[in-house]
Parts: C-alpha cells; structure tokens; sequence
C-alpha cells in the first residue's frame, strides 16, 4: 500500500505537466498583437531580463536591416537615441541586424562628438540623398526591411521621399515588404499626415513619437479617422496603426562633482528652449522675479535695487550662499530687463557637448510652459528628456506629470502645487520656508495646497546619482521592450 506521502508526490507527477499544457494553450489563444506580454509569463520577465543584459534571450525579429534617416537639419539627439537601442537589443539577438543611417552631410552643433563618445552608432553615417538608392538595390533576402524617419513632420512634408519610398515599397514582391517607422513631434503638424492613408491601407506604418500624451493625441486622431464620412480614409484602417514611445534618453556622463548633501542652496536654475515667449512664458517668469526681489533681494543673494534709471540687481557678496541664477539655454532672441542682467544669463547656439556639460551643472529645470501652448496636450518637449539624462530633477505640476508619463517619478521631478508659479517654488525651495508663500496667499495651513507645499520641501530637490540612474535604465528598459516589438512586427 503506497503511503500518504507517495500518492501526493505522484499526483503532482500526473498534474504539472497538465497544467503546464493548459497554461500554453491559453497563451497561445488569448496573446496580444499589439503588446509585449502574453498570459505566459516568460515572454515579459525576459524581455525585462534580456534589457538588464541577457545575452541568451531570443528575440524572434522579422526585420534584420534598419535605415534610420532623416533630412532634417536638427533632432540627432532624438534619433541617434533610436539608433542606439536599435543596435543595443540586435546586438544580443543571434539572429542578429544591422543599423544604417542616413543623415545630412554632417551631424550639426559637434553631435557626431556625441556619437563617438557615448557609442551610439558603430557603422558609417551616409547622406540622406543615398537612402532610395539603398533600399531600391536589394529588394529582395538580405534588403532593407525597416525604414525609420527621424523627424516625419520634416521628412513626409515635401520632396522626393514620400513618393519615392511608396514606389520602392509598391515595387517589391510580398515577401520583401518594408516597413516605415515616423518618429513625431506634434500631432497639430498635419501638412505630411495625408501620407499616412496610403501607408495605413498597405499595412506599412507604425507612429513612434517621443511622449506619451502625443502618443495619445494620435490614437485619438486614428480612432476619428477611422470613423470618417471619406470611404477611402475609412478602409484605410487607422485603427490598427501602432503606436509606440520611444523617450530619447543618452547616456550622458555627468562629470560634475556636485554636493548632494542636505545643506546645498538652489542656485542655478535652467530654462531650455527656443526663446520664443509663445511657448515658454519668460515674460511671466521675469514679472515674477522682479517682484520677489523687489520684496526680499536677500533671498535670493542680492543687493537691494539701486536708484539708477539703469540699474540692476548685484550680487551681496557678503552672504556665504551663492547667488541665484537663472539660465536660458536654447536659441533665438530675447530681450532680458535691466533690473535682471546680472541674475538671467542666455546661452544660445550651444554645440551638444558645451549644452551637455552647462546643462548638467544646474540644480533644477524650470520648463516654464506657457498656458495655452500644445506641450500639454499635442506636442512633445525634449526639455524633459534632456533634464533627465543630465539628471537635472524638473520642477512640475501634476498635471505635466500626468501629461509627460515617463517622468512620473519622485527621482526626477519635483512637484509644486498648481497654486505656487514656479519663481515661488524655487524661493521656497531656496529658502526652505513655505511660510511666505503661505503668508502672502493666505493658503490655509491645513489645506491641500498647503500639504503639496510641504511635501515638495519634505522631499526636496536633491537627487543622488544612484536614485538618477536607475530611474534612466527603467527607461531604457521600456525602449528596449518598444525596439523589440518594432523588430518582430507586433
């Protein structure tokens, strides 16, 4: 008579494997064409793992040669990023890839220095006039079959590429098909969107944008389409176009040895952007600067005003804590007030490794956005990225949180309440006080807003190296996962 111990044991014998074949006769029926996972869980923990370096994971890819091309004289930072976990996650596949790119005649601002540093590209950069040629001189095994255009709204709006990429896909057999990846910007750039229904009804395309609330605004925009009163938009099914993110986040070496103890003082805050006053809201920020000082100069490591119709603001070289100063980093013209000369310092016409190197000496990033402007609902800022990879903490509300996903973390934000414009926040942050603030609104102590206040001090604006870099490689974890569905057509 077998024992007690020897029928469960032989039981389990009988069950696992059974439930083993029910479990992958459920994957099978129930996986998701337009997502990374499936119920059997070994496809999304190894995809995870292959991210953090498993060599040994197989990606099953349908495309196995990439041109990435662009010819736009600008966006290398976010492309290259592309072309980086492009050859990262081939890299560990056996099957293995290649990445081409086409450019113009040369990466402008010293980015191929960018390049060459950081390893983002190990072939040779050819000029963009040279892509139809490539694709049309091997159509068939061992051809191009992945086409990423680094700026669409650029590269799709004139110009011999979007007829000639639509001959070169029509003139291949079934079997050869390529498809067209459009990395975007700002779905309210529609002069190259007509393109998309002709990709769209050869099941050719896939939307890449840069952040998630543009991802977003292109879904909706596919759903309307695919809703359309026009047949020839209607059939062209929108619906079922893929759209993925991919945030352009490089591997920035941050050589500046900062303090990032408790004691630091807010010093140096950024504004990074094209100086226009319809974007960014430099006028409002200068209103609210002048005012601050107007009322404590102290605080902010100045001198009183002197009574000069041309004077400014000096630094009180007797505080042991260093000045503010606030940083307009980007391009264009501004016009900066008197009062503010020695405070607000403009930096225009940067090359990448001088913008990468100021960037990373700044303690916060201010993104300044004007009310009525697109970057909360249609168009992408890479001024999020760009702090994060310099691991420049952003201050925001909650709703640039809830608008910019992917920097949805305590590690590279800090959050003010909506009540509190962004110069108070930093006097607040400067001065660890909420107490003006609360003084000079009359916010309850109790109130919610008043919480929010003591949470971003609670918090602070300090982040450590370590807490800065993980958050990057969750990142670069999600842009693995994205590459890999783009490589096996899912």
């Amino acid at each position: 008579m077998p024992s007690r111990r020897q029928l469960v044991v032989a039981g389990c014998l009988i069950f696992i494997p059974f439930l083993i074949w029910q479990l992958v006769d459920l994957n099978e029926q129930y996986s998701l064409s337009v997502a990374s996972f499936k119920l059997w869980p070994s496809t999304k923990c190894s995809a995870l793992l292959a991210a953090e370096g498993d060599d040994t994971h197989v990606v099953p890819q349908k495309r196995h040669r990439v041109a990435v091309a662009s010819t736009f004289g600008f966006h290398f930072d976010v492309y290259m990023s592309l072309v980086w976990t492009l050859e990262r996650v081939m890299g560990r596949s056996p099957s293995g890839g290649v990445v081409e790119v086409y450019a113009p005649a040369e990466f402008g601002f010293e980015f191929q220095t960018i390049v060459d540093t950081l390893g983002l590209y190990h072939g040779e950069n050819r000029h963009s006039d040279e892509l139809i040629q490539a694709i049309n001189s091997n159509m068939g095994d061992g051809g191009i079959d992945l086409v990423v255009l680094g700026t669409c709204e650029f590269d799709l709006r004139g110009g011999p590429w979007p007829e000639e990429l639509l001959a070169a896909w029509d003139a291949r057999d079934a079997e050869h098909k390529f498809q067209l990846v459009c990395i975007v910007h700002n779905v309210r750039d529609a002069s190259w969107q007509r393109w998309i229904t002709q990709w769209s009804q050869r099941n050719a395309i896939r939307i890449l944008p840069i952040s998630e609330h543009v991802a977003a605004a292109f879904r909706r925009s596919f759903l309307i389409n695919a809703d359309s009163p026009n047949a020839t938009i209607r059939l062209a099914g929108y619906e079922h176009i893929p759209v993925d993110v991919h945030v352009p986040v490089l591997d920035i070496p941050v050589a500046v040895d900062l303090d990032h103890g408790p004691s630091r003082i807010l010093s140096d805050a950024v504004i990074q952007g094209t100086f226009y006053t319809d974007r960014r809201d430099y006028l409002e920020i200068f209103a609210e600067l002048k005012e601050s000082l107007a009322r404590d100069p102290k605080v902010w490591g100045y001198l009183p005003l002197g009574t000069e119709d041309d004077a400014s603001y000096a630094v009180d070289t007797t505080l042991p804590d260093p000045p503010f100063r606030l940083f307009l980093i980007g391009s264009g013209w501004l016009e900066i007030p008197q009062e503010l000369k020695n405070m607000v310092l403009i930096r225009a016409g940067l090359s990448y490794p001088e913008f990468y190197k100021l960037m990373s000496e700044m303690d916060i990033c201010v993104p300044a956005f004007s009310v009525d402007h697109g970057y909360y609902d249609d168009q992408a800022s890479s001024t999020f990225a760009m702090a994060v990879e310099c691991n420049v903490p952003i201050l925001v509300t909650e709703r640039i949180r809830n608008t910019y996903t992917y920097v949805d973390d305590d590690r590279a934000v800090v959050t003010r309440p909506a009540a509190m414009r962004e110069i108070e926040a930093i006097r607040t942050l400067r001065s660890r006080d909420t107490s003006y603030f609360l003084h000079r609104t009359g916010v309850a102590m109790d109130s919610p807003t008043a919480r929010v206040a003591a949470d971003m001090l609670r918090h602070g604006w300090v982040r450590s190296p370590e807490e800065s870099r993980a958050f990057k490689e969750q990142i670069w974890r999600a842009n693995d996962r994205v590459v890999e569905r783009i490589l096996r057509d899912l």
